[in-house]
């Protein structure tokens, strides 16, 4: 009888590959390598990626670093990239689009933080079904439509972009997380995999759990809901 195949992880396998070898970070100084993949990082934006596209994970990343440089008071140390057309997201109020960067600041990048990361639950993905299933692409003369469709050109060459502008956005919860990202001088094991919840809380193959830290709400009720103290921060 055959080995049974874990349909999931192979799932992420596969798109952890794909979108590595789409980012270029192979070419990058060991600064870019800590990179998690299919993680939304979470963080003060220092850079607002609506209006900041760039062409791969790579650039993102040396945007980051060169940011730091010149930024000392709350140099860039974390960065998120959208690497799919259409990134879902939770926030359905924004339509993200490809090659969205985002440079964050965390205070303490030795424990960076994370809102989701990993493959979507089914619980998670019943729940927020129908978050990105109304509303409109922006038209082609908006600015974040312009820099998504000349980073895609600058990524892809002539390969089409999937969505038309002004269209009727009409997409589902993906299995997984459609942002990929890093963290400079964290340390992290592509080999653990992980999963987020309808709670919000990230479980790893490894058995550690994460609960989502929740700006809105007060240190006492993120405590009690099971968030450790040293992700209370950004």
């Amino acid at each position: 009888m055959a080995a049974a195949v874990d349909v999931d992880a192979a799932v992420e396998q596969l798109a952890e590959a794909a979108a590595s070898k789409a980012s270029g970070m192979t070419r990058r100084p060991w600064l870019c390598f800590v990179l998690s993949t299919l993680a939304l990082i979470l963080g003060n934006a220092v850079v607002d990626g609506r209006g900041h596209h760039v062409a791969s994970a790579a650039a993102c990343c040396d945007a980051c670093a060169a940011h730091a440089k010149k930024s000392p008071k709350r140099p860039c140390n974390s960065w998120v990239f959208c690497y799919k057309p259409h990134c879902w997201s939770a926030d359905n109020g924004n339509t993200h689009l490809f090659g969205e960067c985002w440079l964050k600041w965390q205070s303490d990048a030795a424990h960076p933080l994370y809102g989701q990361r990993g493959a979507y639950t089914d619980g998670y993905r019943r729940a927020n079904r129908d978050k990105h299933l109304n509303g409109k692409y922006p038209e082609a003369s908006n600015p974040e439509w312009v820099g998504a469709t000349k980073a895609w050109g600058e990524a892809h060459g002539t390969a089409p972009f999937g969505v038309a502008p002004g269209s009727r956005r009409n997409q589902s919860v993906p299995t997984h997380v459609s942002w990929m990202g890093g963290v400079m001088g964290a340390t992290v094991d592509l080999h653990v995999s992980w999963t987020t919840d309808e709670h919000g809380t990230m479980r790893s193959s490894a058995g550690d759990t994460i609960v989502d830290y929740r700006p809105w709400e007060s240190r006492e009720q993120n405590l009690k809901r099971g968030v450790k103290p040293e992700q209370m921060k950004f």
